[in-house]
């Protein structure tokens, strides 16, 4: 049986939950624009009417109401779309990593332009057309130096530039992993609050909130996987290792960032196998270029500078014919085309002759620190060449004058050699580059080929991936999101329940005040 006050106590639980569920409205529209708040919604039920199942019932028909009342207040949120937006996240901010190393190597190359590295390539090697055409002559000595200087700077610099890019990633990768370290702590700190908060049977939304937007931040940095565990907290782990299990955390360091698969981390270590790979090829075409094993023809007149061996039969200016492979005289005048083996630019400068006192074997390009193996960090034109023109050895025949030797001037055998090194096929390592065999002109074009390809892939997966993280944080929008139309029309509908339900205890209090206060009152 109902009580006389009945209609104010549902009247009331109606005021108060619909009052609650304005609250909630307002705190959507208040949070619109939050970075990672998900919308929360006001779960209400009816509440027990009065004639409940029990040993003795009444006699009245049906079941009287009492009212309403909510139960939970959650949040709007799709466990599928997180690991969805994660998943394609990660994958982005790898991709980003890398196009940007690549536009970074591509800005030291500066390629194809007007003063990149080929175009100073071809002025070296145009500088040696000139030298050719008048081995004797000053100027074009001076331009033959100066190309090569430059050369030489130009491939320092870009080994700099690549030592810098190199540098940054190593300390992009620290601050990532104390990023990490901090992130994954903030995760852990929060599992405790949340499970403290939702003890007495509540629901943490916004505590939530935060800890997935965490989650979404730690994503951006490395390969993440969570979990989420039977009292609310999440055990996390990332690259293969668990960093955050409850209200637990481990710090990582630097060595975690070989295992990464995806995330900024995973860009750094691929950017940073791409540098090297990059410098690796350089140091081979610089290598090849300077020290590559190669064969030339020397033709008639040639004067050997050291004791030689032909692969061919030799006819010497004194009737005397060598048979290929065996050793031909220092100083032995050749009369007939001879094909020798020499150690590239720098094997065939050696055996030239400077002018005017015919010295030789003298190296074009030496390294920093004597070092045997040239890169593009090491190279330098060689001092003694560099500070006199004269030690250029174009010349390959020289005359005795008084007793000493004295260079034929006008002779270029030498630097007509040097200009054919542009167009001889080498063969490149096999393990510093894809390209078998070819000239130093062919191996660079397949270098920066080669480079364009994987700059501009880095570039299409950029866009496909931000194709699918965009989609992706559009559909859980969709589902988390704050709709400001919907939340108004959620407004209207609470407003009007709260002021029908005011309405109802206003009437219901009239109708005790008539009972209460004007019955009952006859005879008086």
């Amino acid at each position: 049986m109902t009580s006389t006050f009945h209609g104010l106590e549902t009247a009331k639980r109606a005021l108060l939950t619909q009052q609650v569920a304005l609250q909630t409205v307002g705190h959507n529209i208040s949070n619109a624009a939050t970075v990672g708040y998900s919308r929360q919604r006001v779960n209400m039920v009816a509440t027990s009417p009065l004639e409940m199942p029990a040993f003795r019932n009444s006699t009245m028909p049906g079941q009287i109401g009492t009212g309403v009342e909510y139960d939970s207040i959650t949040r709007i949120r799709d466990s599928f779309l997180d690991l969805q937006f994660r998943r394609e996240n990660q994958t982005l901010a790898m991709w980003e990593v890398m196009e940007q190393t690549f536009t970074s190597i591509e800005g030291l190359l500066n390629e194809p332009s007007d003063s990149g590295l080929r175009a100073v390539m071809d002025k070296f090697w145009n500088s040696l057309e000139v030298l050719n055409r008048d081995p004797s002559l000053l100027s074009a000595r001076i331009d033959l130096i100066g190309a090569a200087v430059n050369l030489t700077d130009t491939l320092n610099s870009i080994d700099k530039g690549l030592t810098d890019i190199t540098s940054d990633l190593e300390s992009n990768i620290t601050a990532t992993t104390v990023q990490i370290n901090s992130l994954t702590q903030k995760i852990a700190d929060l599992n405790a609050l949340i499970k403290r908060v939702e003890g007495p049977n509540q629901n943490a939304n916004d505590l939530r909130d935060q800890r997935d937007l965490l989650v979404d931040q730690l994503s951006e940095l490395v390969d993440v996987n969570v979990s989420t565990m039977a009292d609310g907290s999440y055990t996390i782990v990332v690259a293969g290792v668990t960093v955050v299990e409850g209200n637990d955390s481990v710090q990582i360091d630097e060595g975690i960032a070989d295992q990464a698969s995806s995330g900024k981390l995973a860009g750094y270590v691929r950017s940073f196998a791409e540098v090297e790979n990059v410098r690796t090829q350089l140091n081979a075409m610089v290598s090849t270029l300077v020290t590559g094993e190669m064969k030339v023809t020397l033709g008639n007149g040639y004067m050997t500078s050291q004791p030689m061996v032909a692969e061919n039969n030799v006819t010497l200016s004194d009737g005397t014919v060598i048979p290929g492979g065996q050793t031909i005289p220092a100083g032995s005048t050749i009369v007939s085309p001879a094909e020798f083996k020499v150690q590239g630019f720098n094997g065939l400068h050696r055996l030239g002759y400077t002018i005017p006192d015919a010295e030789t074997d003298i190296p074009f390009f030496t390294t920093e620190n004597g070092d045997a193996e040239f890169t593009i960090g090491n190279i330098r034109v060689n001092p003694v060449v560099k500070n006199d023109t004269n030690k250029i050895a174009a010349s390959g025949k020289y005359e005795i004058q008084d007793g000493k030797r004295v260079t034929v001037r006008g002779n270029g055998d030498i630097s007509f050699a040097l200009t054919n090194v542009r167009d001889y096929v080498f063969t490149f390592p096999s393990n510093m580059t894809t390209l078998a065999s070819g000239t130093i002109d062919d191996f660079f074009r397949a270098f920066v080929g080669n480079l364009g390809t994987l700059s501009n892939n880095a570039t299409q997966n950029v866009r496909n991936s931000q194709d699918l993280t965009y989609s992706a944080e559009l559909m859980r929008q969709q589902v988390s999101g704050v709709s400001l139309d919907e939340e108004l029309a959620d407004m209207i509908r609470f407003q009007h329940a709260y002021n029908a339900a005011a309405r109802n205890m206003t009437t219901v209090d009239e109708m005790l005040d008539r009972i209460i206060n004007q019955m009952g009152i006859v005879g008086r």
